[in-house]
């Protein structure tokens, strides 16, 4: 695709993923939207992660290096909010990979319906396909999307690794965009992001492969702070929607609440009688 001249910044915090890091990095590389701005964030990587960064940036002039003490997956994506240039800005995770077109495509979308966030599909520890199918998309208002909450879309709301936002969806914030010491950090802020859209394009094309890994955040063992962090997310983004009066997301954010206690509370049984 030629370039449209609207840069387009991709941050990828990278902590200790040195197994998966290349294959990260060339997945954004090959982009068929070519008029991109990488910024690498290496987050205190001691595994050579951080070798492998300064590496791209020496090959290739769109990569950008940044290297910082340790402050978690929010402060590394704040750090590369700070730096990023781009009209428009994407996450990508440097153990996932992402689809030639993931780019090009949700550039394609927020521009034609004029929509401050573009979400695409995923696939999950497969690899994706080589070729899109060009499938319908669709537009969603905010307060919508709001509205039906933790309902169909579920899968597609709350993570940022898989949608394209114009930089004004967080101009908004005088501080860190992303809450620093906070585990869970999209669930805190996906609703806020939403709100301030207007509208939403979605598209059922698999562009981002998702995948987990022994030593992750979701593969790591349940701890009573890893469960507390958790519940305290899921309460912010409760108390967002009580206070803008959408009663059948709190309905079904409150259910899904209870089940989270629920599943908690046994796999902490679980851990200790397996000890």
């Amino acid at each position: 695709m030629e370039k449209e001249g609207k840069t387009v910044s991709i941050i990828v915090p990278v902590y200790q993923v040195r197994e998966y890091l290349d294959v990260c990095v060339q997945s954004v590389l090959a982009q068929t939207y070519t008029d991109l701005e990488i910024i690498l964030v290496d987050d205190g990587s001691t595994d050579g992660s951080e070798k492998i960064c300064d590496r791209y940036a020496e090959t290739d002039e769109r990569v950008r290096v940044v290297h910082q003490k340790n402050k978690g997956l929010s402060g590394a994506r704040n750090e590369g909010l700070k730096l990023a240039k781009g009209e428009y800005i994407a996450f990508v995770d440097a153990d996932d990979k992402v689809s030639p077109f993931f780019i090009e495509l949700l550039y394609e979308l927020a521009e034609k319906y004029h929509a401050r966030i573009a979400v695409c599909s995923y696939e999950k520890g497969r690899e994706l396909s080589g070729k899109i199918k060009r499938k319908k998309a669709y537009v969603v208002g905010s307060d919508k999307m709001l509205r039906e909450w933790h309902g169909k879309r579920k899968k597609l709301e709350t993570v940022v690794w898989n949608k394209l936002y114009h930089r004004s969806i967080f101009e908004v914030e005088k501080g860190n965009v992303f809450p620093e010491g906070k585990l869970h950090e999209d669930v805190y802020v996906s609703h806020l992001f939403v709100q301030r859209a207007g509208r939403v394009a979605i598209t059922g094309e698999k562009l981002y492969l998702y995948r987990t890994r022994t030593g992750s955040i979701k593969k790591s063992p349940v701890t009573e702070e890893r469960v507390d962090q958790n519940l305290d997310a899921q309460r912010a983004r409760l108390a967002f929607f009580e206070k803008e009066g959408m009663h059948g997301s709190c309905r079904r954010l409150k259910w899904g609440f209870g089940l989270h206690v629920m599943m908690y509370r046994w796999r902490l049984l679980r851990q200790q009688l397996c000890k």
